[in-house]
């Protein structure tokens, strides 16, 4: 009850009086709100305490997501990096990803985005077109294609990102913003949730480490 109380207070305190900026897409606005929450302890309910969280129960975490549907934008930016963005790492990450990762996503020194929609591919996931190729030495693979809707991606720090081994094995990687040959298009102008930084992905022999 406590942090539903903190996570209401933060939502009326500082998201809705900044509701104007935050639906003219001033995602800075955003990013800064996500590490303000971050330092209140909002961001790593479901985090274990290994890995710089608090290991909460799922209750605490349904309630801090309900105060966040104040304003949808932010509900939205809130829900893709704690939930989307960061729970396949806790739930699927080795101990090498999670140590790497889940530290900066607690705080929101990082944001997490999930990179699965491509244009001619949503609930049918597996319709995918993203190609992923382990290169000869085995040390990494070249992924090429292209996403799209992906929320928070105009300022995301680490990607969930969906593709096919060798177009048929469908799996995750994680796909650091700075990877050469990514590129994040422009924000798409959207009918609702005005705020929300959704944006298309290009992928050109992206290399990510095995």
């Amino acid at each position: 009850k406590q942090y539903f109380e903190t996570a209401q207070k933060f939502s009326r305190q500082e998201v809705l009086p900044k509701t104007d900026q935050i639906e003219k897409k001033n995602n800075q606005l955003l990013r800064d709100l996500l590490r303000k929450a971050g330092e209140l302890g909002l961001l790593m309910i479901d985090i274990p305490e290994a890995y710089g969280g608090l290991g909460l129960e799922k209750t605490t975490s349904l309630l801090v997501a309900e105060a966040k549907s104040m304003n949808g934008s932010w509900s939205v930016t809130f829900g893709g990096h704690t939930c989307i963005g960061t729970l396949p790492i806790v739930w699927f990450g080795n101990p090498q990803q999670k140590a790497k990762f889940l530290p900066k996503l607690a705080t929101g020194e990082w944001v997490g985005a999930y990179a699965l929609t491509e244009s001619g591919s949503g609930s049918d996931a597996l319709g995918a077109k993203t190609t992923a190729v382990k290169s000869a030495d085995g040390k990494h693979y070249v992924v090429n294609g292209s996403k799209q809707w992906i929320t928070n991606s105009g300022w995301a720090d680490i990607f969930i990102l969906f593709a096919k081994v060798d177009g048929t094995q469908f799996t995750a990687f994680l796909m650091e913003r700075n990877s050469p040959g990514l590129t994040v298009m422009p924000n798409e102008k959207l009918l609702g949730l005005n705020g929300s930084s959704v944006c298309a992905m290009m992928l050109e022999n992206v290399k990510i480490p095995a």
